[in-house]
């Protein structure tokens, strides 16, 4: 099973998505959470390029496709392989942040984000994306008291992030059957919890239709 994790930086995706994991694991259940951009040798070098090299002057097709290349590798040298070895793979993030981030945010047409993207992951689709929904007011005051230096996508005007909202939020609206919505600001034990079940509930389906004569 292929699960998804979206939502803009501080929302509290990676923090359920790390404890989704550690819980399948606990119940017996092999998973393993990967992280986009990175996950592999290649993948790790792209982040850094695109993150932390702030004195880079990166244009938005050019941050899409570096995107979408790390992306590729992953879907290839790792989940792919994962998926196929009988793992729950939990990513934390997939092709659905280049369309709120690139295609909304950038500007960049999302049809062509989302051909480039069905391209480098080979049409590869989770079948659940939780996407935790918070304003970019408690995102920023979250990454304040932590303490945590923005990195080169964080570092965005506000209005960026805004139209990245918009983005998600289209995604979720075009996808209601593979988008479940999250309220990050909901208490983050009873978050998992009902993330938890709701993968839960999937598993026994999909085993259910197996065995089904």
């Amino acid at each position: 099973m292929l699960i998804a994790f979206e939502g803009i930086d501080g929302s509290g995706k990676t923090t359920q998505a790390e404890l989704l994991s550690d819980r399948l694991n606990r119940e017996g259940i092999p998973t393993e959470l990967v992280r986009e951009p990175g996950g592999t040798r290649l993948g790790e070098g792209v982040r850094e390029l695109l993150l932390h090299r702030s004195d880079l002057r990166i244009n938005p097709v050019t941050e899409f496709l570096l995107f979408s290349a790390s992306r590729a590798q992953l879907v290839r040298e790792k989940v792919s392989p994962l998926l196929q070895g009988g793992k729950t793979v939990i990513l934390d993030r997939y092709f659905y942040s280049s369309i709120a981030y690139q295609g909304f945010g950038r500007g960049i047409p999302v049809p062509d984000v989302e051909m480039v993207s069905r391209f480098a992951t080979g049409g590869l689709l989770p079948e659940v994306v939780f996407l935790v929904e918070i304003d970019i007011e408690t995102a920023l005051k979250r990454r304040e008291l932590a303490g945590r230096q923005a990195d080169r996508m964080e570092g965005a005007e506000l209005e960026f992030f805004q139209k990245v909202i918009r983005g998600f939020a289209e995604c979720a609206r075009r996808e209601p059957g593979r988008f479940v919505l999250v309220d990050g600001k909901v208490p983050v034990e009873k978050t998992a919890e009902e993330i938890f079940g709701n993968v839960m509930n999937r598993l026994k389906n999909v085993a259910e239709e197996r065995n089904a004569p």
